[in-house]
């Protein structure tokens, strides 16, 4: 062993034997004074600043914007696994010393003070991990958010205003309006959740029924206000959450689930259980998936994702709690329309037994589901 080895040893041993002799004699309040000292001398060298977090992110970007490479979704993942590392404030950190000869006496030193110190830190730290797990959630909950709010942003490629008005995909459904508006008593204030352009709400008035919409495509809410339509505008998903229990009497929705997640779906069905007065009314019109050119007619329209078979939706009513859930077929195509529909196909029309009536079967049904 060389004499220097010899020396840290002995080093070591003496640091030892003196702390394992006057650890109780240690001054906290003394240790504290000495470090806080020693942090206003370096911050009066110009070890330590203190600088506004905007003059930071100047010198952070040398003064210019900030340049971000990567998409803000993914950035914001990026930064809320970054933060969940570093959520968990503890002392237990590793103790270390780049020093040879006198690296155990401070090692020690350190290790005892950390001792001493471990229950004031922490009686800190346990207010900054609860203040950083409630950022954590609410980074959590944001993201979650966006990637709801993106999904649907996605959903048909193009949105309802585009292809309705820009496009020219809306249908003339006035007289199957009509008829569903038929089904609501007079004098019942109808909501038509999802409105649209308004046509259910302008076929009620012409069967003097009053309704009011919503709507949360700003531009559709302006088109059906300038009809002197009734339209509130605001998420479907928001308007029946804030709505307080059995506080509905009359509901009317078109084309339920076939547009939007199908997880919506349920969670529509279960909110309106929840939100009907006893014995309210709830009527869906949706497209008829038995119809072969009802189909075809029903996916000329870009927004639509899929149809749901009326089977299915009485289910979905039934098992959220409604008492009743009755289904009729309607939209019965005309002797005209199924000529006209002869001759696009140039006169090779099958015929045969139920060929008709699979090719024409009626395009929508109504559900009319009581709770």
């Amino acid at each position: 062993m060389s004499e220097n080895e010899d020396m840290d040893v002995g080093a070591s041993r003496g640091a030892a034997e003196s702390l394992s002799l006057r650890l109780e004699e240690i001054d906290v309040e003394e240790i504290m004074r000495a470090i806080q000292e020693r942090v206003e001398r370096r911050r009066a060298e110009g070890v330590y600043r203190d600088l506004p977090l905007l003059e930071l992110e100047d010198e952070r970007t040398g003064g210019g914007e900030a340049e971000v490479t990567l998409d803000p979704l993914h950035e914001l993942i990026f930064l809320t696994q970054l933060a969940r590392q570093y959520a968990e404030v503890t002392s237990h950190y590793p103790i270390g010393s780049r020093r040879s000869l006198v690296g155990p006496l401070i090692v020690l030193a350190k290790k005892a003070m950390r001792r001493f110190m471990t229950p004031y830190m922490d009686a800190l730290f346990a207010k900054q991990r609860e203040f950083n797990a409630q950022c954590l959630r609410s980074m959590e909950t944001f993201l979650e958010m966006i990637k709801r709010e993106r999904e649907r942003s996605y959903h048909g490629g193009l949105d309802r205003y585009t292809a309705w008005v820009e496009l020219g995909f809306a249908g003339d459904e006035e007289e199957l309006l009509r008829e569903a508006a038929r089904l609501f008593p007079a004098g019942e204030t109808v909501v038509h959740v999802s409105s649209g352009m308004g046509g259910f709400l302008a076929a009620a008035r012409e069967e003097g029924r009053e309704a009011v919409g919503v709507e949360e495509d700003t531009r559709l809410v302006r088109l059906a206000q300038e009809k002197d339509l009734r339209v509130i505008a605001a998420r479907p998903m928001d308007f029946l959450d804030s709505r307080p229990p059995e506080s509905l009497r009359a509901v009317f929705l078109q084309e339920l689930g076939e547009r939007d997640d199908s997880r919506e779906l349920v969670w529509m069905v279960t909110a309106l259980a929840d939100r009907m007065e006893r014995d309210g009314l709830v009527v869906v019109l949706n497209h008829h998936p038995r119809s072969v050119l009802g189909v075809e007619e029903a996916f000329q329209d870009p927004t639509l994702l899929r149809l749901v078979h009326p089977d299915t939706m009485q289910g979905l009513f039934l098992h959220a709690g409604f008492r009743e859930a009755k289904v009729t077929a309607v939209g019965e195509y005309g002797k005209q329309e199924i000529e006209e529909w002869e001759k696009r196909m140039g006169g090779a029309f099958p015929h045969g037994e139920g060929m008709a009536e699979m090719l024409f079967g009626p395009r929508r049904y109504l559900l009319e589901a009581r709770r």
